[in-house]
C-alpha cells in the first residue's frame, strides 16, 4: 500500500505511472508484429514520456508550495487517491514483467485501456486534493489526452475485432507466452 503524506508524494506516484506507461508501451511496440499496432505503441510511448516530463515540471513547480493537500477532515479525497494508486495496473509489478503474459494484440490493448483508465482515476483524484487551481488546469489537460489515449486503443481494438485479427474470449492460444528460448513471444 502507498501511503501518500505530502504534494510531492503524489507527483511522485504521478511520475511513476507515465514512466511505468512508456515502459509498457515501448515494450508493447518492440513485440508487435502488426506495424499499426507497432505505430500506435510507439506513439503512445511518446506521448506518456511527454506527461512524464509535465509531471516532473508540475511537481518542482507546485510541490513545495503546497503545504497541506485539499481540507479533507473525513479522508475522502485521500482515500480514494490512495484506492486509486493501490489499484493501478502497474503498481508493484514492473510494466515489463506484466506484458510477459501478454501473447495477443487484443490482451495488449486490453491492458493498455486498463493502466489508461487507472490513470484517468488517480489523475481526477489527485486533481481533488490540491488546495487550489495551480496545476489543476495541466491536470486536466492530461486527463483528456489520457482519454484520448482510451479512445485511440478502443478503435485499434475494434479494427482488430473487424479484420478478424482478435480471438474471441476463451478462444486463446494454449501456448505460453514465451518462445523455446524463455524470450517473450511477439504478438
Amino acid at each position: 500500500m502507498l501511503v501518500f503524506g505530502t504534494a510531492d508524494d503524489v507527483f511522485a506516484m504521478a511520475v511513476r505511472i507515465e514512466e511505468n506507461g512508456k515502459a509498457f508501451y515501448e515494450g508493447a511496440a518492440s513485440r508487435s508484429d502488426k506495424a499499426s499496432l507497432k505505430a500506435l505503441f510507439q506513439e503512445l510511448a511518446r506521448m506518456e514520456q511527454s506527461h512524464v516530463e509535465l509531471f516532473r515540471g508540475l511537481r518542482s513547480a507546485l510541490a513545495p508550495s503546497l503545504s497541506d493537500l485539499a481540507w479533507d477532515p473525513e479522508g475522502l479525497a485521500e482515500g480514494y487517491l490512495q484506492a486509486a494508486a493501490d489499484t493501478h495496473v502497474f503498481s508493484g509489478e514492473s510494466a515489463l514483467a506484466r506484458l510477459t503474459g501478454v501473447d495477443t494484440p487484443e490482451k495488449a490493448l486490453d491492458m493498455a485501456l486498463l493502466f489508461e483508465k487507472d490513470s484517468v482515476a488517480f489523475f481526477l483524484g489527485m486533481k481533488s486534493i490540491l488546495p487550489d487551481p495551480k496545476g489543476k488546469g495541466e491536470i486536466d489537460q492530461l486527463i483528456e489526452q489520457e482519454q484520448a489515449h482510451i479512445r485511440m486503443l478502443s478503435d485499434a481494438k475494434k479494427d482488430l475485432l473487424r479484420k478478424g485479427a482478435a480471438t474471441l474470449p476463451g478462444t486463446e492460444p494454449a501456448s505460453p507466452a514465451l518462445d523455446a528460448r524463455g524470450r517473450p513471444k511477439s504478438f
